[in-house]
């Protein structure tokens, strides 16, 4: 199943052009199986995704994009929001008390420095990315994070990049999602879900244990890796989940 799980309306996102109707209609005509519309620090709501779901007869869930300290978060499983959630350890904690789950974001756009910022010339690209790569790594957000989009519609291939080279560094599992704000955001990107999903809490589910897959749907306009040009089978994707566990692990106990 192919699900973007990230997705802004001008109900709840200022910077979003789309009203949840026509997100839906599009996503459904760019072969999207489904869809979870998460607003910027604000609750879409359950019960109004049920609705559009049965309205649609399409797969339509709720979630919430949260910016924390350090970057933002895709929140699955939690149907509130208040102003705590903004200190990472906090919306962790009520994350696991629902049995939620969530997903860093974008870690480039406030990670990953650029010239323009660093008002200078005298630029090395490739030695600027590894110092900030190395910067990411120590940020406990992402120390605790178990799934990162390594690919979001709205980025270029060098910041998907920077996303893949700081979850492949952790030991995150992988995601994508096309974080629409405009019609032309929808059906880029999708994470692809072997298991038939069919509930709220079997999306949660497959997103905690890393069953997820990233897929460019612009065959190759958002990376350069090939492998997310393409659905692997079944079989490659159990080695591929279990390369990444095993890193994981490895990870861990050198923390500790």
């Amino acid at each position: 199943m192919l699900i973007d799980l990230h997705n802004h309306t001008k109900i709840g996102s200022w910077d979003s052009k789309l009203n949840p109707d026509e997100t839906i209609s599009l996503s459904k005509e760019r072969g999207l199986d489904g869809i979870v519309f998460t607003e910027h620090d604000a609750v879409f709501g359950f019960k109004e995704a049920q609705s559009l779901s049965k309205k649609h007869n399409f797969m339509v869930f709720a979630g919430i994009e949260v910016n924390v300290e350090d970057g933002h978060v895709l929140v699955f499983g939690i149907d509130e929001y208040n102003d705590s959630f903004r200190k990472h350890k906090t919306l962790n904690q009520v994350v696991q008390d629902n049995n939620g789950a969530w997903i860093a974001q974008h870690p480039y756009r406030r990670w990953k420095p650029h010239p323009v910022v660093l008002q200078t010339s005298d630029w090395d690209n490739e030695s600027e990315n590894a110092k900030a790569l190395e910067r990411a790594k120590k940020v406990n957000l992402f120390e605790i994070s178990y799934s990162m989009d390594v690919l979001n519609g709205r980025a270029n291939i060098e910041n998907n990049e920077f996303s893949l080279d700081l979850a492949s560094e952790l030991g995150m599992y992988y995601t994508a999602s096309a974080d629409t704000h405009d019609e032309i955001d929808i059906g880029k990107v999708a994470t692809y879900f072997p298991k038939n999903i069919s509930t709220y809490e079997e999306l949660i589910k497959e997103i905690q244990q890393g069953h997820t897959w990233p897929v460019d749907l612009t065959n190759g306009s958002l990376t350069n890796y090939k492998d997310f040009c393409i659905i692997p089978n079944d079989d490659e994707l159990v080695k591929i989940w279990a390369e990444i566990k095993k890193n994981r692990v490895r990870i861990l106990e050198e923390q500790n």
